[in-house]
């Protein structure tokens, strides 16, 4: 199992609160995302918070459809949540980089990273201490 950070919106189009869909998007297929591994859900833009803990549940997939959302985030893969909050709720960015990786800065303009284990278990005390 491989554990991700999935960014959530622009910050042109904030993450929408709450964030319930039952998939996630990307705009160039992940070649390492699969079925069983783990995502932190984080909304990008002015809120810099992750709020989800997800476990992916199928293969990447092609979107249906050429129009909207789909046309910019065509590839997708769906997910189960095991923790999901408000954005507005969510641990900031920041307590869940470690010394060795600063993951604001980490992210840039990628849709997703892959987490170090510290970096992932770091995220899903922090969330599931907001329960």
């Amino acid at each position: 199992m491989s554990t991700w950070l999935k960014m959530i919106g622009t910050t042109g189009k904030p993450c929408p609160e709450p964030y319930t869909k039952n998939y996630v998007g990307f705009p160039r297929r992940p070649r390492h995302i699969h079925s069983g591994d783990h995502m932190i859900l984080y909304a990008v833009g002015g809120r810099k918070r992750v709020f989800a803990i997800a476990e992916v549940t199928s293969e990447v997939y092609k979107a249906g459809g050429n129009a909207g959302e789909n046309a910019r985030w065509p590839y997708r893969v769906d997910i189960n949540y095991l923790v999901n909050m408000p954005a507005s709720d969510g641990v900031h960015i920041k307590e869940v980089s470690t010394p060795e990786r600063e993951l604001l800065r980490s992210v840039r303009r990628q849709s997703y990273l892959r987490l170090r284990p510290e970096e992932y278990k770091r995220a899903t005390t922090k969330l599931q201490k907001r329960l």
